[in-house]
C-alpha cells in the first residue's frame, strides 16, 4: 500500500471526491488490516472478490460505520487501479469486486434514504 500511496494521491487530486484523501487512505489501511496477508498469490492490485466480501462483512458486523466507509474507499481505490492501469487482476474479478462494493453502497443508500423518509413522516404527522 505504501508504494501506491503517492500515485493514489496524485490520482485523487485529478478525480476529487467529497471525502478527504487522508480519510480514504486511513479507511483503506483499516480494511487491509482485515484482508489476508499479502504474499505470492495476494496483491492489493488484484483483489479477490470472495475475500473482499468476507472481510467487508466482518468489518461491517463489528463496526458498521467503518465498514461502510471502507466500502466507499475501496470503490475509489479500485477506480484508481483501473484508471491508472495498475489493476493486475482479470476483468471478471474487477467486475465481481465492483459488484460487491456497489451492492453494499446501494444498501447503505437505501437505509439512509429509508431513515430520512421515516423521519420526515414522523415529523410531519399532525399532533392531536
Amino acid at each position: 500500500m505504501e508504494t501506491l500511496t503517492p500515485a493514489f494521491i496524485c490520482w485523487y487530486v485529478e478525480h476529487p471526491s467529497s471525502t478527504d484523501v487522508e480519510d480514504v487512505l486511513a479507511s483503506l489501511k483499516l480494511f487491509f488490516r482485515f484482508y489476508p496477508e499479502i504474499g505470492e498469490n495476494r496483491s492489493i492490485t488484484a483483489l479477490d472478490p470472495a475475500e473482499v466480501a468476507a472481510r467487508l462483512a466482518s468489518l461491517i458486523i463489528h463496526t458498521v460505520n467503518e465498514g461502510i466507509v471502507a466500502t466507499y474507499s475501496l470503490m475509489q481505490f479500485q477506480r484508481f487501479l483501473e484508471d491508472s492501469g495498475r489493476w493486475s487482476g482479470n476483468p471478471e474479478s474487477y467486475r465481481a469486486v465492483n459488484g460487491i462494493l456497489m451492492d453494499i453502497i446501494c444498501l447503505d443508500m437505501r437505509t439512509t434514504y429509508s431513515g430520512e423518509v421515516k423521519a420526515a413522516i414522523v415529523t410531519s404527522t399532525p399532533s392531536g
